[in-house]
């Protein structure tokens, strides 16, 4: 077993890894103490989201979602499934069977979920575990989250692109950005694919780069120096892509 990243990772056979992933959310929903209103199906699902795209973009498949609710069944409970199930079709895995908790003994004021997806992958499949090469790092996305969050929810990129992303021979890690920001995000790509962040393409200091991007609304792509060109080309024409840009090279 190893820690990679946010993710778990256990060899369970010779060619088979079973990945885990997990990620919370509080004080967002519906209650009379939550600091964000949301409805609260919304904020289940962007909780599912996060742990979903963490083993999508490392090239892994779910095989199930468990989901432990800090609150009752009804009605907060149900609409949280209801958030999950709908949020597994958009994905692509309208038959993944759930399990998880609610909280029947005591009231509470807050909402709140903790996600966890557990997944599988071919261990000769799993990127990002290593680059042979530079990189070349694009930022798709912006970093959104709570009331920001709200108003660009169309703008967020969803998982075909991802999976479109991992398609390409030239691809050769992707990494979700959530609370850390992008900055921190940034330095783990490097540091995993044993790499010096030395070539900044965008300004370091600024807001952006340090900015929580709430349910991974910012995913980093790290793509062969040397096949730049060939990527620009491929995603040029896709409205998926307009909001993409370079913003560092990693140095083997």
């Amino acid at each position: 077993m190893r820690q990679f990243r946010d993710l778990t990772l256990l060899p369970i056979s010779e060619t088979q890894t079973l990945v885990i992933a997990c990620d919370s959310s509080a004080a967002i929903g519906e209650k009379k103490a939550d600091m964000v209103s949301l409805a609260t199906a919304t904020m289940a699902a962007y909780s599912l989201r996060v742990p979903l795209l963490e083993t999508l973009c490392i090239g892994a498949s779910p095989l199930a979602v468990i989901d432990t609710v800090g609150n009752e069944m009804q009605p907060t409970g149900h609409n949280m499934i209801a958030g999950i199930k709908a949020e597994l079709i958009k994905a692509g895995y309208p038959n993944l069977p759930i399990n998880g908790s609610t909280e029947e003994n005591m009231v509470t004021v807050t909402t709140s979920i903790g996600v966890t997806v557990i997944a599988m992958a071919p261990s000769s499949s799993l990127i990002g575990l290593a680059s042979s090469t530079d990189l070349i790092v694009y930022q798709l996305g912006r970093p959104y989250s709570g009331e920001t969050l709200k108003t660009h929810n169309d703008d967020v990129f969803g998982y075909g692109v991802i999976r479109h992303l991992r398609q390409l021979p030239m691809v050769q890690d992707i990494l979700p950005v959530g609370s850390k920001g992008i900055l921190y995000e940034l330095s783990e790509m490097a540091r995993t694919n044993q790499c010096a962040l030395t070539a900044p393409l965008v300004d370091f200091e600024s807001d952006e780069m340090h900015r929580t991007a709430g349910p991974s609304t910012v995913a980093l792509i790290g793509v062969t120096v040397d096949q730049q060109s060939v990527f620009d080309q491929l995603i040029s024409s896709d409205h998926a892509f307009k909001s993409i840009k370079k913003i560092a090279i990693l140095r083997k």
